[in-house]
């Protein structure tokens, strides 16, 4: 026995040299952390692009509903904004303006006043054009139907059509009763409106603006309405919307969300009702007393853009009633995970192009409620989707299998070493790896 090997008494396997474990460790979860680094892009949320507003200028000047009876009037706005605004791609004008630009359709605009002195509202505005010291009525009439200008990128939905002004409210306040409501639907309808645009709701409902609804259908008027009115105490149920014969119009935001945060429910214990979404947040538009831009938002604004598309298809479907205009906005909205009955966005966001695309009477008498086309997957409600689930099972079995796969291939490179698989055809092997056993 040779003094200087002490192991050598040892079997082969024994005298094998052991290494360090930790190495051997490390690289298995380095292996771990690469297969997971490679798919982490998979299981991670996706980053949302950032919304088409970001870059507008911050210093625009905003109208409101409401102000003071002892407040200033708006002051004329001083900047132009060159670029597009988000409602126009949002809502695919540039495809809907090929089919129907509103040309001969009006639409009245009740509100405390519309100043059709104003470039973008040039020869838009019928008799009534008055002073408006909020600057919301200006402002509504500009979403339907402002003209396009040279060096602005803003032009309303339909840039044909006619804006009937109805003076509506208290000019001092935005404050305004059911009763002025009514009225001011019932001067729309003598007007000759096809299309009456209330800009504010009232907070409550009377038998009088109920009939002066009704009358409106009759005649072949569609009232459009904000779902809601803004309070000291937060948003209410706005009337006339709650009538069925009305669309009840709420607002979302850049990215499609509803701005309501949650449902209403009215005095009778009823939800609040609302029947499509349309642009409603950080909005862009003309203003009282020149050629500058003002941003506002709310339920409102998004009637405007409903409003206005319904001047669209009223002016490709001449021959279409109220109530097929009406249907064919809710059937043809990118609608929510729940189905129309949802209680934050109705039917969903209003699809003027898709409005325009097909014939309601058909459609109506077809039974078919909606036009033809390639099949629409609609977009996750903000109460949450019915796939979600389903989704983060299989990502999280992929990357199950992915995690499994590395750590085989780990197992398996370090087993010849340890004498459980044979050598593969051209392996190298060592004395110390070979089982034969010594001569």
């Amino acid at each position: 026995m040779d003094p200087q090997r002490p192991d050598q008494h040892r079997s082969p396997r024994e005298r094998r040299p052991r290494r360090p474990m930790a190495p051997a460790r490390g690289r298995r979860l380095r292996g771990v952390a690469a297969s997971l680094l490679a798919f982490g892009p998979l299981l991670a949320p996706a980053v949302a692009p950032a919304p088409a507003w970001a870059d507008e200028p911050a210093a625009l000047p905003q109208v409101t509903q409401f102000k003071g009876a002892d407040d200033a009037c708006t002051e004329p706005g001083a900047d132009v904004v060159e670029r597009v605004p988000w409602t126009f791609p949002a809502l695919g004008l540039a495809s809907a303006h090929e089919l129907s630009r509103g040309h001969g359709v009006s639409v009245a605009v009740l509100a405390t006043g519309v100043d059709g002195e104003v470039p973008a509202l040039a020869g838009a505005v019928g008799e009534g054009g008055t002073d408006d010291c909020l600057g919301y009525g200006t402002f509504l009439a500009g979403v339907v139907a402002a003209r396009p200008l040279p060096g602005s990128g803003f032009v309303g939905v339909a840039p044909e059509a006619e804006v009937v002004p109805v003076p509506t409210g208290d000019a001092d306040t935005g404050v305004v009763a059911p009763g002025d409501l009514a009225s001011g639907i019932a001067a729309a309808v003598d007007a000759g409106a096809e299309v009456v645009l209330v800009g504010t709701a009232a907070a409550e409902g009377s038998d009088a603006l109920d009939d002066a609804v009704e009358a409106a259908a009759q005649a072949g008027s569609l009232v459009v309405a904000p779902a809601t009115v803004p309070t000291s105490e937060g948003p209410v149920p706005g009337h006339p919307a709650q009538a069925p014969a009305v669309l009840s119009v709420a607002a979302h935001d850049a990215d499609g969300a509803p701005v309501l945060a949650e449902p209403l429910v009215r005095f009778d214990g009823e939800l609040a009702r609302v029947d499509v979404t349309a642009p409603g947040d950080r909005v862009l538009s003309a203003g009282p007393g020149g050629e500058g831009h003002f941003t506002a938002g709310g339920d409102g604004v998004a009637a405007a853009f409903a409003a206005g598309t319904a001047a669209l298809l009223a002016a490709r479907e001449p021959d279409a009633g109220p109530e097929e205009i009406r249907e064919r906005l809710t059937t043809t909205a990118y609608g929510s995970a729940l189905g129309p009955r949802d209680p934050l966005v109705g039917s969903g966001r209003i699809d003027p192009p898709g409005a325009l695309s097909g014939d309601p009477v058909a459609a109506a008498e077809a039974g078919t409620a909606g036009v033809a086309g390639e099949p629409f997957v609609p977009d996750p409600s903000p109460l949450g989707s019915v796939e979600l689930p389903g989704t983060v099972a299989v990502v999280g079995a992929a990357g199950l299998v992915v995690v499994l796969c590395s750590l085989a291939g780990v197992v398996v490179r370090n087993g010849r070493t340890r004498n459980w698989r044979p050598a593969a055809a051209g392996e190298r092997v060592t004395p110390e790896e070979d089982p034969r056993p010594l001569i």
